[in-house]
């Protein structure tokens, strides 16, 4: 999937959002989380396969 500029930045703010959140709330992303981060900025995979990553990662479906 090509991801064009102006939706790599929105995908880029998207991501640091949720990276802050996480640390206001005292954790931070895991490794892996962080590659399937990377992986939806790239558009690699879309928004839905980042959440189920996420969710069976740590058991949440």
């Amino acid at each position: 999937m090509t991801v064009r500029s102006n939706e790599v930045s929105r995908r880029v703010r998207r991501v640091r959002a949720i990276r802050r959140t996480t640390a206001l709330e005292g954790a931070r992303s895991t490794d892996a989380t962080r590659a399937d981060q990377l992986a939806y900025v790239k558009g690699d995979i879309d928004l839905g396969s980042l959440g189920e990553r996420v969710r069976r990662r740590y058991n949440l479906t």
